[in-house]
């Protein structure tokens, strides 16, 4: 879907940097800024059904509501559009080191908005996962971690997490309509 040249892309929280073909969504004016808006504020300024793909890298742990925001981009994206993003993992600790970061994640958080998956029904908005993949260090901690999490993704998290920490998760997940 992405590689077709008429095919709307939004790269949220794209800073400085997007490519040739996304609209650059930021909270602050920058060069590659399209459109300035909060992702904490909606509707945001996007016609439901409208955008194939959304692309972020380190955004969403900015947001105050997670919930409302994936309810916000499923209306904006197009059935099947895709939603492919980047988080720190809650050990990483430059998590910690940012003041303005607000939401923690770790491998099962986004399963809230995954059918079939929700634990609880927060939001009538549904995808599914084309991929979800945890980023480890290189070093002999990363390995110990990406092993331990490869053995068991929950107990990793619930007993290994702090000990080989994770870098980022990243999320691909297809908008159902």
């Amino acid at each position: 879907m992405d590689t077709d040249n008429n095919s709307k892309i939004l790269n949220l929280g794209c800073g400085n940097t997007k490519k040739e073909n996304e609209i650059g969504v930021d909270i602050i004016k920058t060069d590659a800024a399209d459109v300035v808006c909060n992702l904490d504020k909606y509707p945001l300024p996007f016609a439901s059904n409208s955008i194939d793909k959304i692309y972020s890298n380190h955004c969403f742990e900015h947001i105050n509501d997670l919930v409302a925001l994936m309810t916000e981009l499923h209306r904006i994206l197009k059935p099947g559009g895709t939603l492919d993003f980047t988080v720190p993992h809650v050990s990483n600790i430059e998590y910690y080191r940012d003041p303005t970061h607000k939401t923690p994640f770790i491998y099962t958080t986004v399963d809230y908005f995954i059918k079939g998956m929700k634990p609880l029904e927060y939001t009538k908005a549904d995808f599914e996962y084309i991929e979800r993949t945890m980023r480890f260090g290189r070093g002999l901690k990363g390995k110990i971690g990406k092993l331990l999490f490869k053995l068991s993704p929950r107990k990793y998290e619930k007993y290994y997490t702090w000990r080989y920490p994770c870098y980022e998760i990243n999320f691909k997940l297809r908008c159902l309509k």
